[in-house]
């Protein structure tokens, strides 16, 4: 046998050994990783109410509109508080409405900058006091909760901190971080329900994709306890590092 086909010889048994080797670490990672079965996004909501109702007389906004802090949302005239105002009570206004003492009129505005998740007014309608007549999501801070059903095993791979990514309705990533982990009983089984933090979320141009309860994929990374968690580590964070991964 010439040199030549010796170096091919030991050229092809590297190239086998090697493409086995990175085949076998693709394999254990997606052996330490796991997707929900379901998942949505969460984010602050302010409810409005008061203890006042009434029949409305006007509505400035509609289900979805954006609105800023103190923008009037509904105005409504309230027998109730006409006759407390006649029995010489003065109530004030709040963050959440303003009173017109004079005329017996309430107008609720909205408590935060976001958007109108739900409103119950439509103008002639009775909105009784005490109930929810409108729910503002805020702009700012969201999180995504999965739920996952896990073998007990991969539930104790399950670490606070660890990373996690969003598949978003467009097929779009977002990586985050486990911020909580709960377990629940569903049916006489065990579901674990993650909480996953991340930046990524209040990007602006994502605003239409990461509203309250969008349905998303979550996929957090367990620990790697095998023995090629090493080598898998390794080679995961150099194709990271050239952009392949």
């Amino acid at each position: 046998m010439t040199w030549i086909n010796r170096l091919k010889l030991w050229g092809g048994i590297l190239g086998i050994a090697a493409l086995v080797f990175a085949l076998t670490v693709v394999f254990n990672q997606r052996q330490s990783q796991v997707a929900s079965v379901s998942a949505t996004v969460q984010a602050p909501t302010s409810i409005v109410g008061s203890s006042y109702g009434g029949v409305v007389t006007d509505t400035y906004v509609e289900p979805g509109e954006k609105v800023k802090t103190g923008q009037k949302l509904f105005t409504l005239s309230s027998v109730q508080l006409q006759q407390d105002v006649g029995n010489g009570i003065r109530p004030v206004s709040t963050d959440a409405y303003d009173i017109d003492l004079s005329k017996g009129t309430i107008t609720y505005k909205s408590v935060a900058d976001g958007y109108v998740a739900s409103l119950g007014a439509v103008r002639g309608s009775f909105l009784g006091n005490g109930s929810q007549m409108a729910a503002i999501v805020a702009d700012g801070q969201r999180t995504v909760i999965g739920r996952f059903v896990l073998e007990p095993i991969d539930y104790g791979r399950i670490e606070h901190g660890a990373s996690a990514r969003i598949v978003l309705p467009n097929n779009q990533l977002v990586t985050g971080t486990v911020s909580g982990v709960q377990v629940v009983t569903e049916g006489g089984a065990p579901v674990t329900y993650v909480t996953i933090s991340s930046d990524g979320l209040t990007d602006p141009a994502l605003a239409n994709l990461t509203r309250l309860d969008t349905p998303v994929t979550a996929i957090v990374e367990l620990r790697d306890d095998g023995w090629l968690s090493g080598p898998s580590e390794t080679m995961l964070a150099f194709l990271t590092k050239i952009g392949l991964r």
